[in-house]
């Protein structure tokens, strides 16, 4: 069944607003993606049937109403007979205290939670203090899980608030990931998901990370892989708080691993931040820990992540494509491996697979051979067809291998996006081509988004991961 896009109404709300009243300092203004738990840069919406021949205009999404001041001051000139008046106006037994300050009924909580940070004290500046940046009412302090904490006591629901954190001063105040000043944030308080989750990429007086992964990253180096005689490196990433929890998680296999968690190893200077989204997004309770396992591409890859021998990509040799062996890599050799070293939820139910472009492909061509292992699948810019003188094969292909088990289908494509000669209305018509196919053999949770402004690279696909998890991971 088809189903609209739907982003999610975030506690975090990134804005271009105002900077704090610190004299001799300018800060950039801008949108900033960082900190948000899902990152809605880019709108989605579902295609119509007319979206095969053409793309639709982006749907309009409405801003959140700012909430009305709830308090109002009495005049002073005025008093009723029965007004409560200042302690030093009446005997001290008669007096009734005002409250010290005015809280709207179902003001709550709001937490803020720094889940990365190069080193502390952090403290909290913003529009709740003045602006002051070594507040001590407002220092951070550590939660027992390698990051920080603060809580706002009253906050009413809807309600915006700017802050920047600090290590006490503006000089040491957080910076772009380069160094520059960054933005103010601007965090629209939702009680359903009562922490805000913060990163600090770096400080202003500090130096820049050595990288640029974030919490629990690390590689399995060369990995053989038998079905094609060679080795590849594996990314692993552990949720927060995994090393002193004896839980069980659900996992996520991606395609093109070095392009997942740093910036250094990207293949194209541009990584996913899916350390970064998934700290978020689990801080806040948005999606379950999640295992992440990315599986590095090497200089075979349009060999290896061509499906279908008949249309194998232009840069494969003709009777190459090795998809096929790939997919049973992960299959035989590496989920077993993942099994075994990590604690995992290893049912098909807790297992989603990814990627991108002709990873996508792959996602959903694994997820077809072996929906025993696989029920999740996120297909980003699904790069279905290789060349213009082949025909889609994978419309054709999901009719011929209908799942034997339910699948939650996820494909998005941008409607600025062409990969080599193939034009987007030719992307375009095969991703609602292969939607047609899902719905016919009867995959019912799915959908297919069309992306205005969305571009065939990582810095599209990271602005769309966080939704797409945790769409995948809804209940």
């Amino acid at each position: 069944m088809r189903r609209a896009a739907c982003f999610l109404a975030g506690l975090i709300s990134v804005a271009c607003q105002g900077t704090p009243p610190n004299p001799g300092r300018s800060d950039a203004l801008g949108s900033e993606h960082a900190d948000a738990a899902v990152f809605p840069a880019e709108d989605a919406r579902e295609p119509s049937a007319a979206d095969a021949e053409q793309l639709p205009d982006a749907r309009a999404l409405a801003d959140a109403a700012e909430p009305e001041d709830a308090s109002q001051s009495a005049p002073d000139a005025v008093v009723a007979p029965d007004a409560v008046v200042a302690p030093d106006a009446v005997e001290a037994a008669d007096a009734v205290e005002a409250p010290d300050a005015v809280v709207a009924p179902d003001a709550s909580p709001l937490r803020l939670a720094v889940v990365a940070a190069p080193a502390g004290p952090i403290y909290a500046a913003g529009t709740f203090n003045a602006w002051n940046p070594a507040d001590p009412a407002a220092q951070l302090s550590p939660d027992g899980d390698g990051g920080w904490a603060l809580e706002l006591p009253s906050v009413t629901p809807g309600a915006s608030i700017e802050l920047k954190l600090t290590r006490g001063s503006w000089s040491s105040v957080e910076a772009a990931l380069d160094g520059r000043d960054r933005p103010n944030r601007t965090l629209r308080f939702d009680p359903a998901f009562p922490t805000a989750a913060l990163i600090v990429e770096r400080w202003l007086d500090g130096p820049a990370p050595a990288d640029t992964r974030r919490g629990a990253v690390s590689v399995l180096p060369s990995v053989v892989i038998p079905q094609l005689s060679t080795t590849r490196n594996i990314w692993v990433r552990l949720p927060r708080g995994y090393d002193r929890s004896t839980a069980r998680y659900p996992v996520v296999y991606l395609f093109d691993g070095q392009n997942l968690f740093d910036q250094g190893t990207a293949s194209f200077g541009q990584e996913w931040r899916v350390d970064e989204t998934l700290l978020l997004l689990e801080a806040e309770g948005r999606v379950p820990g999640l295992i992440v396992v990315g599986v590095e591409s090497g200089p075979d890859r349009p060999c290896e992540y061509s499906v279908f021998p008949e249309d194998p990509h232009p840069n494969c040799p003709a009777g190459t494509a090795q998809g096929a062996l790939t997919l049973q890599f992960l299959a035989e050799t590496l989920k077993p491996l993942i099994d075994q070293r990590y604690r995992t939820l290893a049912d098909r139910l807790h297992t989603a697979i990814g990627g991108s472009s002709m990873g996508a492909s792959m996602a959903l061509a694994a997820a077809l051979r072996r929906p025993d292992l696989y029920s999740k699948v996120a297909a980003l810019s699904p790069s279905y067809q290789n060349g213009l003188t082949h025909t889609l094969r994978m419309a054709d292909w999901v009719r011929a291998n209908p799942p034997s088990a339910p699948l939650r289908v996820h494909q998005d494509l941008g409607d600025a996006e062409q990969i080599r000669d193939l034009p987007n209305d030719l992307l375009t018509r095969n991703m609602l081509a292969v939607q047609r196919a899902l719905e016919e053999v009867g995959v019912r949770d799915e959908r297919a988004l069309i992306v205005p402004g969305g571009h065939h690279d990582e810095a599209s696909w990271s602005s769309r991961f966080g939704e797409i998890c945790a769409w995948l991971w809804r209940p």
